[in-house]
């Protein structure tokens, strides 16, 4: 720009000097640098985004459980003799900051699954200190997929609180680690607790914490059994330890025993209920008491007492399965299904298990045959056909006569048509039919 003016310096120092951005236009201009870091940082960005400021107070266990994965830096050495950390499936109560936890060590490669959160939530669920929570604060994350199936599953069996039908999943904006305070959780849980365990290595993979200089780290001695005991002595140690903020100085032990001693008690489920949860319903037709569902005929004890046409199955999602909850058309529980059985051919089992079920089922056809009164068919139907309507016909439209086969030769033929000749028999039916014309004529003729 100074040399389009016409101002040229030969000093090149005195150029720079002259030519340098001053600091305060540098300050004038530093917040369009947002702009960028919002473009290019998202989660820088979302760090200092407004926030609202939120209290637990009133709020009672398990009324809201926010859920996370998260790495554990603890080197542990698998069967294999290689060296993985494990994972850590962490459901938090908001009210009392308990923290129910499952460890999750990946023999081969891999993530954490659907099926290992399911099977930490159903631990929980079925723990009296914990049980189902009224709302459940999660990731989008595909491991969560399974969150969508308990909606139904907390409207059902939780007392409705707030607006009825109201989703009790509640997913996480994305780059929103500061609205779960899992997360803060896990940093102090590691940083206060865990880094006091042999084969801590902390979140720096390119240099890990090591108790000496020159050697790689060690690995924790024992195996994921042991490793899963120390920790959960740990976790009892973060749960009588008092905390500020949100508990005013109690532990998470202490602010859940007051809660206890007022009243507060868990709604625990059935595992095998809880499990019926994460299924996908589909109808399923009922071939000689048995269904079919991946190939394979399902079969129970009360199949071979069902008569109905369908049955609904229904087929886990997440789960593998070797057995399947079926309903009837109400929706009530039909029996739990599993893989027909397959015999050797000359393996007597094979006919006690299929007179079993013949003999199970002539028994249901018994009791049904009591329950209702006996019907004789041709009886009813004779009787349909005697109190039935006479048919009443309508006025003939017209009267069409036939004559015989002068009929014939009463047909005007086309001229290029040349009449056939006639056989043997043609000339003696049409003898015939001449004489009977003739008799009528003669009778017609006597009787005028």
């Amino acid at each position: 720009m100074s040399l389009a003016k016409g101002f040229a310096l030969n000093d090149q120092a005195e150029l720079e000097r002259v030519c340098r951005v001053p600091r305060s236009l540098i300050r004038s201009e530093q917040h369009l640098s947002k702009v960028y870091r919002h473009k290019y940082d998202r989660k820088a960005s979302e760090d200092d985004r407004p926030r609202v400021k939120r209290t637990t107070d009133g709020m009672l266990p398990m009324d809201c459980v926010v859920m996370d994965v998260h790495h554990i830096n603890v080197l542990l050495t698998r069967e294999n003799g290689t060296t993985g950390t494990p994972k850590l499936l962490a459901f938090m109560d908001m009210a009392t900051r308990r923290v129910w936890c499952e460890l999750v060590f990946i023999e081969t490669k891999g993530g954490v699954r659907n099926v290992d959160v399911i099977e930490a939530f159903a631990a929980m669920a079925q723990h009296s200190a914990f049980g189902l929570p009224k709302s459940l604060y999660c990731d989008n994350a595909k491991e969560y997929l399974f969150a969508d199936f308990l909606d139904d599953a907390m409207q059902l069996h939780i007392p409705v609180v707030g607006e009825p039908g109201k989703s009790r999943v509640i997913r996480a904006l994305p780059y929103n680690a500061s609205a779960k305070p899992i997360e803060a959780w896990f940093g102090h849980f590691e940083q206060q607790f865990l880094r006091t365990c042999p084969g801590y290595i902390g979140d720096d993979r390119m240099n890990p914490k090591r108790s000496t200089l020159g050697k790689p780290p060690k690995p924790f001695e024992g195996d994921f059994r042991g490793f899963q005991s120390l920790f959960k002595q740990l976790l009892n140690a973060y749960e009588v330890l008092p905390q500020s903020g949100a508990l005013k100085g109690q532990s998470p032990r202490q602010t859940f025993d007051t809660h206890v001693q007022q009243g507060w008690s868990a709604t625990v489920m059935d595992p095998s209920r809880l499990h019926t949860v994460f299924t996908r319903p589909e109808t399923r037709k009922v071939r000689q008491h048995g269904i079919s569902v991946g190939g394979r005929t399902w079969t129970c004890d009360e199949l071979d007492t069902c008569f109905h046409d369908t049955v609904t199955v229904h087929i886990p999602q997440f789960h593998g399965y070797n057995a399947l909850r079926l309903t009837g058309p109400d929706g009530e529980l039909l029996g739990i299904a599993t893989p027909q059985e397959e015999f050797a051919f000359n393996d007597p089992r094979g006919a006690k298990r299929s007179a079993d079920r013949v003999k199970r089922r002539n028994r249901a056809l018994r009791t049904l045959d009591k329950s209702v009164p006996n019907v004789d068919v041709g009886a009813a139907l004779v009787e349909l056909g005697r109190t039935a309507s006479p048919i009443l016909p309508d006025s003939p439209r017209a009267t069409v006569r036939v004559t015989g086969e002068e009929v014939y030769a009463q047909a005007i033929l086309p001229a290029s048509e040349i009449l056939p000749s006639l056989t043997e028999d043609e000339r003696e039916r049409r003898e015939i039919a001449a004489i009977r014309e003739a008799a009528f004529s003669a009778l017609r003729g006597h009787g005028s």
